[in-house]
């Protein structure tokens, strides 16, 4: 179905009474980078909850209702939301110069499974100098959910809707000790912050009581030779994915108890996130079907149990070419912008590369960009002094 600015339907007619379906947004973006975001609003729509934005810096809602599963892909199941969520607007924002205007022709595509069931096509001719947009809003009324194509925005950019949906964004962070937290209730990030060069750090202090909670640390990267691009907002977290190489995340651990180890899917040692090492793989991507690379999660809230984390990747097969494979780890700690470390000063002789140190600074993560490419992980290990005992592996 052909889905028409303005036009008002209830999800039924698309086929999508059990409220689990996703949406992508497909943008011939031009010049401009823009970034895709879902605002979850309450009866008076506003952002009551601000863990219910979904985007780059937060993609998941907590109760899984909402999650950035892809380059402007999210992925919904309406009755997971809790009731004090109403509507569902889904927005785009330009990050950097530029006009909604400059958009050449684009659609958003809603899918049951694999079967689209609508679409909504728009481009620059429906804008002026807007440069933050309301695209699509789902929303509740006499218990039934509904669509509305809104395709209406405001001159300013993701800032302005966050102010406008009564949200408040925290100022951006320069690489340095984070300033004392901000006073309640907390701001939405919208920053990104880059480790440029090797050695080059940036402390992050914690924010709340219990810690610095649930840490992503994500890698994606890009095989070299398909054309698809894919992953998190496309040229920051995207990739473009084939088989042929398989690149791996992992990381050794030492514990403030002076437990040390490694967690990688090389020997299926995927930690654990609740108890000891408090770190855990979710799986492992060899064919590149994941879009949004691999993860390890830390529980920042054990980080008096954590004394350093050596965030690494190495390629399991296939043949070592960095320049290609072009990955990039992004650190997301809750409260603080996501922190980006590329694998660049290639070493296609090497098949192994430290990317990033994580350490305890006093209850603040002290985060380095290390940038060294190794043989193996006997050789890294020597070089950061884990002291491990190594023997070979595999993955069944």
């Amino acid at each position: 179905m052909d889905i028409t600015r303005g036009q008002r339907l209830k999800l039924d007619a698309l086929g999508l009474s059990d409220g689990a379906f996703s949406v992508s947004v497909d943008l011939n973006a031009g010049p401009v980078t823009v970034d895709v975001a879902c605002f979850g609003l309450d009866g008076a729509r506003k952002l009551s909850d601000e863990r219910y934005m979904t985007f780059f810096n937060q993609p998941a809602t907590p109760c899984g209702a909402v999650k950035l599963s892809g380059q402007g892909k999210f992925d919904f199941n309406l009755p997971r939301l809790p009731a004090s969520i109403d509507a569902l607007v889904m927005t785009l924002a330009i990050d950097g110069a530029g006009t909604m205007s400059q958009l050449g022709a684009s659609s958003v595509s809603l899918k049951s499974g694999s079967t689209m069931v609508g679409s909504y096509r728009f481009d620059g001719g429906h804008f002026a100098s807007e440069r933050a947009v309301m695209l699509l809003e789902f929303y509740r009324k006499d218990g039934v959910w509904r669509l509305c194509a809104v395709g209406q925005g405001f001159n300013g950019g993701l800032d302005a809707l966050v102010t406008h949906f009564g949200g408040a964004v925290a100022e951006k962070p320069a690489p340095a000790p984070a300033a004392p937290p901000p006073p309640a209730p907390p701001k939405v990030s919208l920053s990104k912050i880059t480790l440029e060069k090797r050695g080059e750090k940036i402390s992050l202090e914690k924010r709340g009581q219990a810690g610095h909670g649930r840490i992503v640390c994500n890698l994606n990267w890009s095989s070299g030779h398909a054309q698809e691009k894919r992953g998190l907002l496309g040229g920051v977290f995207g990739k473009t994915r084939t088989s042929g190489v398989d690149l791996d995340l992992g990381c050794l651990f030492e514990l403030s108890d002076g437990l040390k180890g490694a967690v990688q899917a090389l020997g299926n040692t995927f930690g654990d996130f609740n108890y000891p090492p408090y770190i855990h793989m979710t799986g492992d991507d060899r064919t590149g079907a994941n879009a949004s690379g691999e993860f390890l999660y830390i529980n920042g809230d054990h980080l008096k149990d954590l004394q350093r984390i050596c965030i690494y990747a190495f390629i399991y097969e296939g043949v070592a070419n960095w320049g290609q494979a072009d990955g990039i780890v992004t650190l997301t700690v809750p409260g603080h912008p996501p922190v980006e470390v590329r694998l660049d000063n290639h070493d296609n002789s090497k098949n192994m590369c430290a990317i990033a140190m994580i350490e305890n600074e006093g209850g603040n993560l002290k985060i380095t960009k290390l940038g060294e490419y190794f043989s193996g992980h006997r050789e890294l290990d020597q070089r950061y002094g884990w002291g491990l005992r190594w023997k070979a592996g595999s993955k069944d």
